[in-house]
């Protein structure tokens, strides 16, 4: 185990803003998760390149039990009892809950933060309520999707008898961050006198042609994505069925609890050749798929911010996806990439089609999202909406009022929407 780092106090980066000490903390850490897992990540990497000194708590992986210095962020860890890469359940949340709050109190205590930063308000946020000496100090919280009542049908239940504390959460927050305009409405559904301040996910830029790679005797459509029913990968599937008639095939990177009912629907489909299911992969190895792609395809039933989407977009792919949640501030029908209805499989698999026997619109959309990922949506940007954040959680915190945030009609938000 790794001793705690006692940073040096609060200075000014010479030029810049403050230092600031942060402690991020999330349930998830790569490999673990979703794209809330690499968000994290990579806006903690960023902001500890800008100079502020940040420390990360959360799950130990497969492989990594013990505390490291990871890219700059000093990462702590703390065991559960997740049932999968992908799939948490409520033993692993509820674990990784009690693992922190006994490991939390004694970090703080021996560093002296100037703001936490609690990805999920659910589970990891429970934190900033429990005793210790973080409760002295300011906090932000980073909506994610799931964690927000309304967005998966399936923790309906959950998070009606979690509302009451969900609420406090939030409003003891200095900050409520969505990472889409779409995610904010809906948590805005739960709590409408909120304050919530939207940043979007970044990705990053890749060399190279997202159209030039793979076998140029057909056309390769990629999914990444956990198998699981929200992310429309049936509609895909069946989609692809549709299509036996042209050189057309699907690669599915991900693991989840649906592969066995997938995999037999391909089967059923009749495409089982031509459908391949990668399973989990590393970075390297995803990296390499996502090079061998012709399209991209986000079939999702809710979405807030697709971290692979915008993954393919750093890549150069062309996008097919449905217009739900945040992925229209992504993408922009017709500009870089096509948006359909979701659960529509004659509509995607006519989409697929079309895009498919365009290779010059193809060329566009992948110069269009080269640039998107370029000039919008790159973790250093991510990373100094957030800093502008916490340097206004430093400034205004008084111990004797915990919560500084600002009025409603200052709600800022990073990016803008894709204009229109």
């Amino acid at each position: 185990m790794l001793p705690i780092r006692i940073p040096r106090g609060f200075t000014s980066i010479p030029g810049g803003p403050s230092v600031i000490r942060l402690l991020f903390l999330n349930y998830e850490f790569p490999p673990v998760g979703g794209g809330a897992a690499y968000a994290s990540l990579a806006t903690a990497r960023e902001l500890a390149s800008l100079g502020h000194s940040v420390d990360f708590l959360t799950t130990a992986t497969p492989g990594a039990t013990e505390d490291a210095e990871i890219e700059g962020v000093r990462v702590y860890r703390v065991r559960s009892f997740r049932r999968g890469v992908h799939e948490v359940g409520l033993p692993g949340a509820l674990g990784f809950v009690c693992a922190a709050a006994a490991r939390l109190p004694a970090i703080s205590r021996r560093v002296s933060y100037d703001v936490y930063h609690y990805y999920f308000s659910l589970p990891t946020g429970v934190l900033s309520r429990l005793p210790g000496p973080h409760r002295r100090r300011p906090y932000v919280i980073s909506l994610r999707g799931s964690d927000v009542p309304g967005y998966d049908p399936k923790l309906a239940r959950y998070h009606s008898a979690m509302l009451p504390i969900t609420r406090r959460i939030w409003r003891g927050a200095h900050r409520v961050v969505a990472n889409s305009h779409a995610l904010r409405s809906l948590a805005l559904g739960s709590a409408p006198d909120m304050t919530i301040d939207v940043i979007l996910n970044g990705t990053d830029l890749i060399p190279g042609n997202g159209t030039c790679g793979g076998d140029r005797s057909g056309l390769r459509v990629l999914a990444v994505s956990r198998l699981i029913a929200r992310k429309g990968l049936d509609v895909l599937i069946k989609a692809i069925g549709r299509l036996r008639a042209e050189p057309i095939s699907l690669d599915i990177a991900g693991d989840g609890p649906d592969r066995d009912l997938l995999e037999q629907l391909a089967r059923s489909c009749g495409v089982a050749d031509r459908v391949r299911f990668h399973g989990f992969m590393d970075r390297s190895a995803l990296a390499s798929l996502y090079g061998q792609a012709d399209i991209f395809v986000l079939a999702s039933l809710a979405e807030s911010c697709s971290m692979a989407l915008l993954e393919a977009m750093g890549r150069g792919l062309p996008i097919i996806a449905t217009r739900v949640g945040g992925t229209s501030e992504l993408i922009d029908h017709g500009s870089n990439g096509l948006l359909i209805r979701a659960d529509d499989v004659d509509e995607l698999a006519t989409a697929v089609r079309e895009l498919g026997h365009d290779a010059a619109r193809r060329e566009r959309f992948t110069v269009a999202n080269r640039a998107l990922a370029r000039d919008r949506f790159s973790w250093r940007s991510v990373a100094e909406a957030y800093q502008e954040i916490f340097q206004d959680a430093v400034e205004r915190w008084q111990p004797e009022n915990r919560r500084l945030g600002p009025l409603a009609s200052e709600t800022r938000l990073y990016p803008d929407p894709l204009k229109r």
